[in-house]
């Protein structure tokens, strides 16, 4: 569905908050306009976008960016975790609670959320909690503790007593390693109890991965793919993944 003008402008903004460019071709795909439309859009707002070689970057990175195309090959993983964010956001509706883990993906998430919605967000990181109080009808419980600088994570044992008076719609978790034979894994092993918690508490759990990580094993295991409903991933997730999915009788989303 097409975006309105200002909201296509926001989104815009919230992308390059993440990177310093991105692709016309693929805002253009994300937003449901051509790239024309999108072209119009940025000729009205010279005093803030630039397009260089193809990409939409920010008028005061413009000299940065012109080394943009040898760096593209981590734009394109960027690019593939926005539309990941864009399909999780669908599934959020007026009123529901829903937790965002920590992690590079689920800001994306965040993104894509309207911001007439109005709902509860939970969340235990610094980076998402940036996000969501962009977000004017989100009410947010913050799980806080000690902050862990790696991670961006609060972590605290009160945190899960927290947790306990929530009922959660929703629970959208990342992962650095997803392997058939290990499992759901993370790097750092202070992660793993809320991810736990909230698989065993959420109505429903989305596993937000991009292709990348598959058949990788980090150090933490905090679940396998047959404890989510949903694993939301991009369209170069490999084929095993894909079948194993199905055969556990859950709904792979790309």
């Amino acid at each position: 569905m097409e975006t309105k003008k200002s909201d296509r402008i926001k989104l815009i903004q919230q992308a390059l908050q993440d990177q310093k460019a991105i692709h016309l071709r693929e805002m253009a795909a994300l937003l449901g306009v051509s790239e024309m439309t999108l072209r119009r859009d940025l000729n009205r707002h010279t005093d803030e976008f630039r397009l260089l070689g193809g990409h939409i970057t920010r008028v005061f990175d413009a000299n940065e960016a012109s080394d943009y195309r040898v760096t593209e090959q981590d734009a394109r993983h960027v690019e593939e975790k926005r539309r990941i964010g864009k399909l999780g956001a669908a599934f959020i509706q007026p009123g529901d609670t829903v937790f965002f883990d920590c992690g590079t993906t689920i800001p994306f998430v965040v993104d894509f959320i309207p911001e007439e919605l109005e709902f509860t967000a939970v969340c235990n990181s610094l980076n998402v909690l940036l996000k969501l109080q962009q977000k004017p009808n989100c009410n947010i419980v913050l799980c806080g503790g000690t902050f862990h600088r790696k991670n961006q994570v609060f972590e605290s044992h009160a945190e899960t007593g927290i947790l306990d008076g929530v009922r959660l719609t929703w629970a959208f978790l990342s992962a650095a390693g997803v392997s058939q034979e290990f499992g759901v894994t993370c790097f750092n092993l202070n992660e793993v109890e809320v991810k736990q918690k909230v698989l065993r508490q959420a109505q429903q759990s989305i596993l937000l991965v991009d292709h990348s990580k598959f058949d990788a094993v980090r150090t933490a295991h905090f679940a396998s793919l047959g404890d989510f409903h949903y694993v939301i991933s991009d369209k170069k997730i490999p084929s095993l993944y894909r079948d194993l999915v199905s055969a556990q009788g859950k709904q792979l989303v790309v």
